[in-house]
């Protein structure tokens, strides 16, 4: 399956037919794969910690790619699709020579999809899946239940999933595999004790407080939260893991345990006299003793506990969780040292939420071992980093956007954890992630971000008679703009999960290419001057002062005021000296630099001859 895969992936790229042989008699033209253990049962599953070093060598007489595994090989493969390049001149492709020995940095390297907030559906998974395998992503990390969503069938528990978005068990098991061969590890996250408003829906006897409930609709913290002192909480969660726990085969199983409100346990006067009688002290440690009854019942079943650091919060040693835990790092850097040295294993996040739209750079600079000060404990300790995951949290994340928010931002993280910290050129990196992008497109992995691009503008212009005379300009514009992230927009609007993500900034690139290749261009300087002709520097000055003549004549159609600063003296013109005034202006914008007519003036020119003059 991986070789058909990729004999579609290189004909696609290059054009040409792509035969797969167990027998050959040269080597000429050829790409030949060993692997001793491709037949091993050990591949059945993917294991952290597993081999995925390969030997890659394209030489003259031939390409050779070498792995002890067959997840080495599949990693082999995605740099040798990488490697295909196209001769402009002769339009032709050819891979250059190199000789490639590659092992990853670290042994987690995954990607957290919430799925609960914005319901994602398996098209949705499928196709991230196909990119992190070409980014040598190893975890899929899903975040199956929130206040806003249950999103996994249960049959013992049938009122627990939602009733129309959610997965069948049968998609569950489609994904294991799917995701299994691309050598990716599927991790589910059941966020508990808090965020569990949707688990309360059907099964209100779960909470702290008594119901009913209804499914969430806005965003934030929220105060539902499971009640640790009724045994039957135990014995539900006790069936509720033996089903799902048959349904994903990996070890690891994720519990959240992240941001517990605590205010019902407050109100709660049994909940109150259980944590005296048991000596609990307060809410952290009902949440410890929650915990470890938690990764009790995980252990029965095969399975090691995941959480998020704030598992370990204000806690004795007695009550913490067995070190076997893996605990997952988002608020600060000092808990990352804090956690190694209690002695668990880590994957840090904090520096990777994709959902800010920061930077590919910014995320870039952060190292799971340097950012953290880990370089400065001892080599064991330091092992306890097992790798990281970048995370995209989905309150403003649609499917119709979820490409675009993890592509290819999420590739300068999927670096930073496959290779060397040596490796860290930054001016290297937006080349190699832009062109990686485009790839992903040209080898119909099914991500959408480019292929949609102009479409998803398209469906902007609302007049259907101007969609082919606007949809130009409006790329334009798009193609020089960036969406704000969460924690913007947040503070910009009341969202929820009501409200629809269609707007422009929902369809904008999270970078834009096009500015990326204009920053790299020197301007500034004599050679550049010459080789362009005209002054450029003088264009874009131009250009900005248009758009600033432009925002001011809409200010005065829709306020009637010359100008927006009530202590400019062109608030005391006539309207006539006013119009005057900016017509001249406008006309030494268009014509000041020699040789080139800016054209944008003239729809700003159109706008200000449409002012009527009212003796």
């Amino acid at each position: 399956l991986a070789l058909r895969r990729y004999s579609k992936y290189i004909s696609l790229l290059a054009g040409i037919s792509v035969e797969i042989n167990q027998t050959f008699l040269s080597s000429v033209n050829k790409l030949i794969i060993d692997c001793p253990l491709i037949t091993s049962p050990n591949n059945t599953y993917p294991k952290l910690g597993e081999d995925e070093s390969y030997t890659l060598n394209i030489t003259k007489t031939g390409s050779y790619l070498y792995s002890l595994s067959l997840t080495g090989i599949i990693r082999g493969l995605s740099t040798f699709v990488q490697l295909i390049e196209r001769n402009a001149s002769s339009d032709t492709f050819y891979i250059p020579l190199v000789n490639i020995i590659d092992r990853p940095r670290f042994i987690w390297r995954g990607l957290l999809l919430d799925v609960s907030r914005h319901w994602m559906p398996v098209s949705v998974i499928q196709r991230t899946l196909n990119a992190m395998e070409l980014s040598k992503f190893n975890v899929l990390h899903l975040h199956l239940s929130d206040d806003q969503g249950f999103r996994v069938e249960s049959i013992e528990y049938n009122l627990l999933h939602d009733r129309k978005d959610f997965f069948t068990q049968k998609d569950i098991k489609y994904l294991v595999e799917y995701a299994r061969q691309r050598r990716i590890r599927i991790i589910p996250e059941f966020d508990i004790p808090g965020h569990t408003t949707s688990w309360f829906v059907g099964y209100p006897e779960l909470a702290s407080q008594p119901g009913p409930y209804q499914i969430a609709t806005q965003w934030g913290v929220m105060k539902a939260t499971m009640d640790p002192a009724k045994e039957n909480t135990y014995i539900f969660l006790d069936k509720f893991f033996k089903e799902m726990t048959k349904l994903f085969p990996d070890p690891y199983f994720h519990i959240g345990g992240d941001e517990v409100e605590g205010s019902q346990w407050t109100q709660s006067s049994t909940i109150q006299q259980f944590i005296n009688e048991s000596k609990l002290e307060n809410k952290y440690g009902l949440q410890a003793y929650f915990n470890k009854r938690i990764q009790k019942l995980l252990k029965k079943y095969g399975k090691i506990m995941v959480g998020w650091e704030e598992i370990l919060d204000e806690i004795d040693v007695n009550s913490s969780v067995d070190k076997d835990a893996i605990i997952q790092l988002w608020i600060n850097r000092q808990s990352t040292v804090n956690v190694v040295k209690k002695g668990y294993r880590v994957i840090v996040s904090n520096g990777y939420y994709l959902d800010y739209l920061l930077s590919s750079i910014n995320h870039y600079k952060v190292d799971p071992i340097l950012s953290n000060h880990l370089d400065l404990l001892h080599e064991e300790q330091r092992n306890h980093v097992v790798g990281a995951e970048a995370c995209l949290w989905s309150e403003y994340v649609t499917p119709n956007s979820v490409d675009s928010r993890i592509w290819p931002r999420a590739l300068a993280i999927a670096e930073r954890l496959w290779s060397p910290s040596s490796i860290k050129d930054e001016n290297f990196l937006y080349e190699r992630l832009f062109r990686m992008n485009h790839l992903f497109d040209k080898m119909q992995t099914g991500v959408t971000h480019i292929s949609s691009y102009k479409s998803q503008l398209r469906n902007l212009i609302l007049d259907p008679k101007k969609k082919t005379d606007l949809l130009d300009p409006l790329v334009i514009l798009a193609n020089v703009c960036e969406p704000c992230g969460q924690l913007e927009r947040s503070q910009m609007y009341k969202y929820s999960t009501n409200t629809p993500l269609t707007t422009f900034a929902d369809v904008l690139q999270s970078e834009s290419e096009l500015i990326w290749k204009l920053e790299k261009l020197p301007i500034t300087d004599e050679s550049s001057y010459q080789i362009w002709g005209q002054d450029i520097e003088q264009l874009s000055i131009n250009l900005a002062n248009t758009g600033q003549i432009g925002l001011r004549i809409l200010d005065y159609n829709s306020k009637k005021i010359l100008n927006s600063d009530k202590s400019n003296t062109m608030n005391s013109w006539t309207l006539s000296h006013w119009i005057l005034y900016h017509k001249t202006l406008l006309e030494q914008l268009e014509n000041q630099v020699k040789e080139v007519r800016l054209a944008a003036v003239r729809p700003v020119l159109r706008l200000l001859n449409s002012i009527q003059i009212i003796p």
